[in-house]
């Protein structure tokens, strides 16, 4: 089983509780970055200014099975699959050496 990159992009206040969830399941040392206007929906203020919000993208290097189970864990808790919510996912890894 080969390694993936499970990313994680969730509403900034959502950040803490992501991470702890993946650290639940066994996937700590997660990289984070700050997101902005990744299709999240404005939100209009009372002067009417309009607020995209902040977003974090979390990253981990994990085994592939490790990967997919946290993702799914993540989206299941976090509801991440409604609409505007964030998403988890993860993309295989290649190490780089040709096959046999």
């Amino acid at each position: 089983m080969g390694n993936a990159l499970l990313v994680a992009v969730v509403a900034d206040e959502f950040e803490e509780q992501a991470l702890a969830i993946a650290a639940r399941e066994g996937a700590c040392q997660a990289t984070t970055l700050a997101g902005r206007g990744i299709n999240f929906p404005e939100h209009v203020t009372f002067f009417g200014l309009t607020y995209q919000g902040l977003e974090r993208v979390c990253l981990w290097v994990l085994e592939e099975e490790r990967a997919t189970h946290v993702a799914e864990c993540l989206n299941r808790e976090l509801e991440l699959l409604k609409p505007f919510k964030g998403l988890a996912f993860c993309l295989k890894i290649d190490d780089g050496h040709a096959p046999p």
